[in-house]
């Protein structure tokens, strides 16, 4: 478990940005730079968005809910190694960083869900997920840690640090680290894909939750409460 060894370098010199609205085409990052998550960031249908190794991205703990989504037909590319994750943390100092600073990270797939169809809806009005293509490909997620997310949208709505809705197995996610967050570590509302080495730390609730018909598979999970 390479990501027990991440932390967060106060960054020096690195240029820093705004990160908003929606991406409906393809947008890549740089490791040079900070960026802000501002709001609700939406990559869009068709959209995609590719995160560098080394980059350092704050979701905004002064507008809420501030989160990052990722629509059905959308793309995310957060593409770390061990040596130099991408890290989501919160935009509050270090020191006083705190669980649901900000609200994580949201995919929706068109893969299965238990719901009726069109009642497949996102918590925290993440929008619609679910469909039939059990291959659906959201992206990759690697050597990546989320953390001090969370955020409740309203009773019983919540985000979490990393939400997997109707996710398929065309999608990679492996060494993933969920930190400090509200509401759930790693959650899952259907979807078939199969995720490994998954690390949840200092969770408020389930460090790993699933229903509505999850059929993927999970190896190496560690949840530390």
């Amino acid at each position: 478990f390479a990501v027990l060894r991440w932390y967060v370098r106060q960054p020096v010199g690195r240029r820093a940005a705004v990160l908003s609205g929606a991406i409906s085409s393809t947008r890549t990052l740089s490791a040079d730079t900070v960026y802000t998550i501002t709001g609700i960031v939406v990559v869009e249908d068709g959209g995609r968005l590719n995160i560098p190794a080394g980059t350092l991205l704050l979701g905004s703990a002064a507008v809420q809910p501030s989160a990052l989504i990722v629509r059905q037909g959308g793309r995310l590319y957060s593409e770390g190694t061990a040596e130099a994750p991408v890290v989501f943390t919160s935009s509050a100092p270090a020191g006083s960083r705190r669980r649901g600073d900000w609200g994580g990270v949201v995919l929706n797939g068109r893969s299965l869900c238990n719901f009726p169809a069109g009642e497949c809806v996102g918590e925290g009005n993440s929008g619609p997920y679910g469909g039939g293509d059990i291959n659906d490909n959201s992206g990759r997620i690697v050597y990546t840690r989320i953390e001090f997310a969370g955020f409740e949208v309203s009773f019983g709505s919540e985000l979490n640090a990393l939400t997997m809705n109707g996710v398929g197995a065309g999608t990679e996610i492996h060494h993933v680290q969920t930190h400090y967050g509200s509401d759930d570590g790693f959650e899952w509302f259907g979807g078939t894909v199969d995720t490994k080495y998954l690390l949840a730390t200092g969770i408020s609730d389930d460090s790993f939750d699933y229903s509505t018909g999850w059929q993927g598979r999970g190896q190496f999970w560690i949840g530390q409460h």
